[in-house]
C-alpha cells in the first residue's frame, strides 16, 4: 500500500513520472498538485494589490494613510474658492455738521433696498461712485470686522459708475444683521451696507392677503383666554407690540381692524400672543415693498445756505436716518414720519467744505426703505475793485468786495506767488457777503511797475483778484 499525504489526499510520489497518465492521444496529463494551487493563490493578491494602486491614483502618487479616501480636498477648494478677500473701505476726509462728522465727498455707496430681508429671500442692491463699466463682486460677511466675505454675484456698472443688482439673503445668515460688501476689481474702491434679517412664523386668518405698512386690515381670532389682552406683532414675536387688543367673553376678537406694521417685505406673518395664556395664533400676510421718494430744495446753492428736504412713503411714525455721502457710523441727522409717512420740510445749513455733487440717503429707521436722492455745492465766486487803478508810491488804496460767504473774513495778500505773496490784512464782510473799503494798502516804488492782489474768504475758500498799475490801467 502507498503511503498517503494528510493534507491534500495524494500519493506522495505524485510528482513522480510513473504516476502521470496518458492521454488518449498518447500525451501526459499532470494532475493539480498544492504548488499550483499556491502558486494561483500568490498571483491572485499580487493582481489585486496592483488594482488598488491603480485605483488610488496609479504608481506616481504617494498613498493615503489617513484613513479618510479621497474626495476632501475637492470640496475644500470649492468653499475657499466661495470666500474672498475684503479689503477695507478707505475712509474719506470728513467735514463737521453741528455736532457730527459727514464724508466730504462723496465716494462708492451702497444701499440695500428692501433693507430688510429674510434669509432666503430677495433684495436688490444699488449704489454709484464706481468706475464706468467696472466689474464690481457682491459679497456677505456676517460681522462687520471679517476680512473675508462670501461672494453671491457680481454686477458691472453702468457708463456712469453706477451699479443694480438682486441678490438673494443666503439661507445661513440667520436673523442677525449682515453686512453687504460692493467690491470692484483691480480697484480699491469698496463700499458697505448693513442688511437687516427676520424670520417668519406660522399661519391664520386674516382678511387681506397683501398690503403695505401703514394700511388696515381686519382681524378675527379665537382660542385665547376670555377678557386677556393680545399682543399683536408683525413677522416676529418679540420686542414692543405693534398694538394690544383684547377678546370678549368667548376668548375670541371678531373684526378687530389694526395698521399694517413694519416686517421684511414678502411672505410675512401676523402675529397674536395672549399675554396670560401664551397663546399664538398667526395669519400670513404677502408684505408689499416700500418705495419713498425724496426731493431737496433748492438742488443747487453754496455752502452755508439753507436746504429743505422732504419725502413720503415711509413707514407711518418711523424714525428717517439721513445720511451725506456715506450710510456707515452716525446720520447726519433724524426726522420723524407723520402718520402717513410724510417728512416734511427738514431744512439745515449746507456745511463748508462741501463741494461738487453730493449724495444724500434716507433710510427707514423700522421698515429699512431707502431712497437716495442729491444736491450740488456751488462754488463762491467773489469779487474785488480796488479804490483806485494806479498811482505812485504813497498812495493808500482799499478794497470793495463781494460774493464772500455772510460774516466771513476775508485775508488780504498783496504780489504772486507763493513765495512773493505778502499778507498785508484782514477784514469782514457783512451778511450779503459785501465790505467797502476794506484792506488798506499803501503803494510802495517797487509796486509803481503793477501789482496784484489776493483776497481769500477763509470759510467759502473763495478767492477775489485785483491788481493796479497794469498794462490794462484796471483791476480784474
Amino acid at each position: 500500500m502507498p503511503e498517503y499525504d494528510d493534507d491534500w489526499d495524494v500519493p506522495e510520489d505524485r510528482d513522480d513520472p510513473e504516476n502521470e497518465e496518458n492521454t488518449p492521444d498518447g500525451e501526459k496529463k499532470k494532475k493539480l498538485t498544492w504548488k499550483t494551487v499556491l502558486l494561483a493563490l500568490v498571483v491572485f493578491a499580487i493582481v489585486g494589490s496592483l488594482v488598488q494602486v491603480v485605483a488610488r491614483g496609479g504608481f506616481g502618487g504617494a498613498l493615503n494613510t489617513t484613513g479618510s479616501g479621497g474626495g476632501s480636498a475637492p470640496k475644500k477648494e470649492q468653499h475657499s474658492r466661495q470666500e474672498q478677500e475684503i479689503r477695507p473701505p478707505k475712509q474719506p476726509k470728513t467735514i463737521k455738521l453741528g455736532n457730527q462728522r459727514v464724508p466730504q465727498a462723496s465716494g462708492p455707496i451702497i444701499v440695500i433696498n428692501p433693507g430688510l430681508v429674510t434669509p432666503g429671500g430677495s433684495a436688490a442692491v444699488e449704489g454709484g461712485g464706481f468706475d464706468k463699466k467696472a466689474t464690481v463682486d457682491i459679497l456677505i460677511k456676517a460681522r462687520k470686522s471679517d476680512t473675508k466675505g462670501r461672494a453671491i454675484g457680481s454686477v458691472r456698472s453702468d457708463r456712469f459708475g453706477s451699479i443694480y443688482a438682486r441678490f438673494t439673503m443666503p439661507d445661513t445668515a440667520g436673523n442677525r444683521p449682515a453686512t453687504l460688501v460692493a467690491q470692484q476689481r483691480g480697484s480699491s474702491k469698496t463700499a458697505e451696507a448693513k442688511v437687516i434679517t427676520g424670520g417668519a412664523v406660522g399661519t391664520a386668518k386674516i382678511n387681506k392677503l397683501v398690503g403695505r405698512p401703514g394700511d388696515v386690515v381686519t382681524v378675527s381670532a379665537r382660542g385665547f383666554r376670555p377678557g386677556e389682552p393680545i399682543d399683536v406683532f408683525w413677522g416676529r414675536t418679540t420686542g414692543i407690540p405693534v398694538t394690544t387688543l383684547r377678546t370678549d367673553g368667548s376668548g375670541g376678537v371678531a373684526h378687530a381692524a389694526i395698521k399694517v406694521g413694519v416686517a421684511p417685505t414678502g411672505s410675512s406673518t401676523l402675529v397674536l400672543v395672549g399675554k396670560r395664556s401664551k397663546t399664538t395664533a398667526t395669519a400670513p400676510f404677502q408684505m408689499l415693498a416700500m418705495y419713498p421718494s425724496m426731493k431737496s430744495k433748492p438742488y443747487a446753492l453754496k455752502a452755508g445756505q439753507r436746504i429743505t428736504l422732504s419725502a413720503n412713503k415711509f413707514a407711518p411714525g418711523e424714525r428717517v436716518l439721513v445720511y451725506i455721502n456715506s450710510t456707515g457710523g452716525l446720520p447726519a441727522f433724524t426726522a420723524q414720519a407723520n402718520g402717513m409717512g410724510q417728512i416734511r420740510d427738514v431744512a439745515f445749513n449746507v456745511p463748508f467744505g462741501l463741494k461738487g455733487r453730493q449724495t444724500l440717503m434716507a433710510i427707514g429707521d423700522q421698515s429699512r426703505a431707502v431712497v437716495r436722492s442729491g444736491f450740488t455745492v456751488l462754488p463762491y465766486s467773489p469779487s474785488a475793485e480796488p479804490s483806485a487803478f494806479g498811482g505812485r508810491a504813497g498812495t493808500t488804496l482799499s478794497f470793495y468786495v463781494a460774493g464772500f460767504a455772510p460774516g466771513e473774513t476775508v485775508t488780504a495778500y498783496a504780489g504772486s506767488g507763493s513765495k512773493a505773496q505778502r499778507k498785508i490784512g484782514t477784514f469782514q464782510v457783512d451778511s450779503r457777503g459785501k465790505a467797502a473799503a476794506v484792506g488798506s494798502y499803501k503803494i510802495t516804488p517797487a509796486d509803481e511797475s503793477g501789482v496784484s492782489f489776493q483776497l481769500i474768504g477763509q470759510k467759502s475758500g473763495g478767492v477775489a483778484r485785483a491788481s493796479i498799475n497794469m498794462s490794462q490801467g484796471r483791476g480784474d
